[in-house]
């Protein structure tokens, strides 16, 4: 899960910005890809957990995770070219 979340993190770090003049297909992409790598993360937590995992390693996973999918939906909301991508 520590692999995947740092991973993630950087993934985050180096994609488009909104509101730079960014190209909008390559925001978009890279939001779908950040929410593939939240789905994955997920799926990790909830496999940790079944398998006995200590509660205070998947609980930093699970904060981590509702921390980012926030941000990300705020993403949604503020990012205009958004519904133009979904037309």
């Amino acid at each position: 899960m520590d692999v995947v979340a740092e991973s993630y993190l950087d993934f985050l770090g180096c994609g488009p910005e909104p509101g730079t003049g960014d190209d909008a297909k390559a925001f978009a992409a890279h939001h779908a890809a950040c929410k593939t790598a939240l789905a994955h993360l997920d799926a990790l937590v909830k496999l940790a957990r079944s398998m006995g995992a200590a509660p205070a390693e998947a609980e930093e996973a699970q904060v981590m995770l509702i921390e980012a999918r926030e941000a990300l939906s705020q993403f949604d909301e503020e990012d205009p070219d958004a519904s133009e991508e979904q037309c």
